[in-house]
């Protein structure tokens, strides 16, 4: 997760924009200028428009996170945006602006809260926001945003990393298939897996694996459990795109395992390399293959009027 992402997540204004204005109070032609240039961020951001966005920021503008990380200028904002919105194609924020102040004609100071949906559905986090305004030859733009906390409710904001995964796989061996399938569980705190090993129509093996958020370690975690009664627990690394998962477990007779298997995500194809095997002591050769996405099943034909049973 990127740096600007991080921050998007509870300073920036999307999807839902409500100002709170006392009851009779009627905006001044400035504070509806700010109010407005917040409906554009917003209309923007859903179109995934970077580089309007960055005409909303000060060139000198700097966004802060609550851990003091700095992201200056408009040009790195818009790069900023612009790797956002290829990491996360669907996610959506919501914003409810609770005031406006007006500290000086030329300076004004916006505070609210926003909500964060990854998938465009799930709400996985609240969060509190202060940007800071200014007037320069007549146009009102951001010159500091700073997020101020966050709480987080539910872990598919950390799993939504592994949405590419969702989906039914196959890996093709010289004597072997192995055929595995993703799927959210009801509330997307956990990505479940099932996965079955084949040699033509036999089934040799099979069992299920459930990822999760380890709050204690801060770090995506996997839980493995086969049909022959072995098991084993893994934690996830995401680097430059591509995923280290280290594996340690105990097979069905007793003996200790524990591997390294690299992922890297294609287009509906992921390559897979597992190396540092080591099966009750002794080391195993490395493994190449090609995970490959299978296409839905086609949909079935509605019967013609002439063959439907009157």
């Amino acid at each position: 997760m990127t740096s600007l992402r991080r921050l998007l997540l509870f300073t920036i204004p999307l999807l839902l924009f409500a100002v709170s204005p006392a009851a009779d109070d009627k905006p001044t032609a400035d504070e509806q200028a700010i109010q407005d240039a917040a409906v554009k961020f917003v209309d923007a951001y859903n179109s995934h428009d970077f580089a309007a966005i960055a005409t909303l920021f000060d060139p000198n503008a700097r966004l802060e996170e609550a851990d003091g990380t700095v992201i200056a200028g408009a040009e790195a904002i818009q790069k900023g945006f612009q790797a956002t919105f290829e990491a996360d194609p669907d996610a959506r924020i919501g914003l409810d602006m609770a005031s406006l102040t007006m500290l000086t004609p030329d300076i004004a100071v916006e505070q609210g809260a926003t909500e964060f949906y990854p998938d465009g559905e799930t709400l996985t986090s609240r969060g509190r926001y202060q940007v800071v305004h200014q007037k320069k030859d007549g146009k009102w733009r951001m010159i500091s945003v700073r997020s101020l906390e966050k709480e987080v409710l539910s872990n598919y904001e950390y799993l939504c990393q592994l949405e590419w995964l969702v989906g039914d796989w196959v890996d093709e061996g010289a004597n072997e298939t192995v055929e595995t399938t993703f799927r959210w569980d009801d509330d997307r705190n956990f990505l479940l897996s099932d996965f079955q090993v084949k040699r033509g129509r036999e089934v040799l093996a099979k069992g299920t694996q459930r990822l999760g958020w380890d709050p204690q370690k801060k770090q995506i975690r996997g839980w493995v459990f086969d049909s022959q009664g072995g098991f084993a627990n893994s934690r996830w690394l995401e680097t430059d795109g591509s995923w280290s998962i280290t594996t340690t477990g105990v097979s069905s007779d007793g003996a200790n395992t524990s591997e390294t298997r690299t992922l890297v995500p294609g287009q509906d194809r992921v390559g897979v390399r597992i190396s540092n095997r080591v099966i009750d002591g002794e080391q195993q050769a490395d493994i190449e293959f090609m995970m490959v996405r299978r296409p839905p099943a086609p949909a079935s034909k509605a019967l013609a009027p002439s063959t439907v049973a009157k």
